[in-house]
């Protein structure tokens, strides 16, 4: 069984200067405080004015975005891949045509990504 235990309230303050505002207060009826309207405004005119200036200006420039052409100069390169199951002559035809283009021999130790340059346009 559980049996709730209600604490007792703490008093409340009942003389000193802070009950004596706070009596006041609640006879005039200003319970909230007042906020000051004069806190966050411009002390002159023409800063007010520059201010208002320039957020138009810059929500003006929001809507004129300037278009760049962002296309390459060049086109991009051309990808072959030379693909199949193993023992079917992958290597010897990249070979073969390293030596009919280049009339150079390569190595049998090299494997992986090999870079073909076609042309100095592409």
């Amino acid at each position: 069984m559980e049996v709730e235990v209600k604490h007792k309230e703490h008093r409340k303050r009942q003389a000193g200067p802070k009950s004596a505002k706070k009596k006041q207060k609640k006879k005039e009826g200003k319970d909230e405080e007042q906020k000051n309207p004069k806190a966050f405004t411009y002390h002159s005119a023409v800063k007010a004015g520059k201010s208002i200036r320039r957020t138009l200006d810059l929500k003006e420039k929001r809507h004129h975005i300037p278009v760049m052409d962002r296309t390459p100069l060049e086109p991009p390169p051309v990808l072959v891949a030379v693909a199949g199951p193993p023992k079917v002559g992958k290597s010897t035809l990249i070979a073969g045509l390293v030596k009919h283009f280049t009339h150079q021999t390569l190595s049998d130790d090299k494997c992986g990504p090999i870079t073909v340059v076609s042309g100095k346009k592409r």
